[in-house]
């Protein structure tokens, strides 16, 4: 809604999201290009997110922290750089090669 919006977002609480994404690799097949994943904070929030192979299995782990409960407006637009840096990091790719 930035920069339409302009009153509060109020959160119920503060938190940590915390997802893991486990791709089983299929048989005869191996990790080629894997991204190196990122992190980014600001005073409002911020995301983790970490690549990992671990024997046949590539896992995803996203962390989201939280840390307002009451985003005023004079913050959308640090709340919006956040998101600036996580959209990118949506649209790598993994490359699987035939062993």
């Amino acid at each position: 809604d930035y920069p339409k919006r302009k009153t509060p977002i109020e959160f119920s609480f503060l938190n940590v999201q915390k997802y893991v994404t486990v791709l089983q690799l299929p048989a005869g097949y191996t990790v080629s290009a894997m991204p190196s994943g990122k992190t980014y904070k600001n005073e409002v929030w911020g995301f983790e997110l970490k690549y990992e192979q671990r024997n046949n299995q590539l896992i995803l782990t996203q962390q989201f922290e939280n840390d307002h409960l009451l985003l005023a407006p004079e913050k959308f637009q640090d709340w919006n750089k956040v998101l600036e840096n996580l959209f990118p990091a949506y649209k790598e790719t993994i490359s699987l090669s035939k062993k």
